[in-house]
């Protein structure tokens, strides 16, 4: 299980979870990881995070905790079945075809992360940007479908 983040500015820390991810494990990584990225990327509150409708996003601990943030920055919600509002899915899609180009194939779990990690720190910063800067047409677009599929 992975967890990443990515902003305009930057790409944020990737965190490899063992198990099966559960809201107390998210709600460690939300605190530990996004409150200091967001801090750093969004140092005047300005931000937006989103997150995808995972049943550990849903979460009553995951909610307050993102209501007792508010003011440093905002949770974006999501439709629940909007794959088209989630840019990490692009960023997804790039990562495993490189992944699946790369010969021989992954041996073992060590050299499928570390592969995974080179990967992520050398994606294209025009690439996650554009994503970044795609996501008011996406929203509206989504708005307009009625939450359904987007030619995005």
């Amino acid at each position: 299980m992975l967890w990443e983040t990515f902003s305009l500015e930057a790409l944020g820390s990737v965190v490899m979870a063992e198990q099966t991810m559960k809201a107390a494990n998210y709600l460690n990584i939300t605190a530990d990881q996004l409150h200091p990225y967001m801090a750093f990327v969004f140092p005047t509150g300005n931000g937006i995070f989103q997150e995808d409708n995972a049943p550990c996003h849903k979460a009553r601990i995951i909610f307050e905790w993102f209501e007792e943030h508010t003011n440093e920055f905002h949770l974006m919600s999501c439709p629940p079945n909007s794959p088209d509002l989630n840019p990490m899915e692009h960023i997804w899609d790039v990562m495993e075809r490189q992944l699946r180009a790369q010969t021989p194939p992954c041996p073992n779990i060590s050299t499928l992360r570390d592969r995974f990690l080179d990967i992520w720190y050398n994606l294209s910063p025009v690439m996650y940007q554009k994503l970044v800067t795609s996501m008011p047409r996406l929203v509206a677009a989504v708005w307009k479908a009625k939450g359904d599929a987007t030619r995005y």
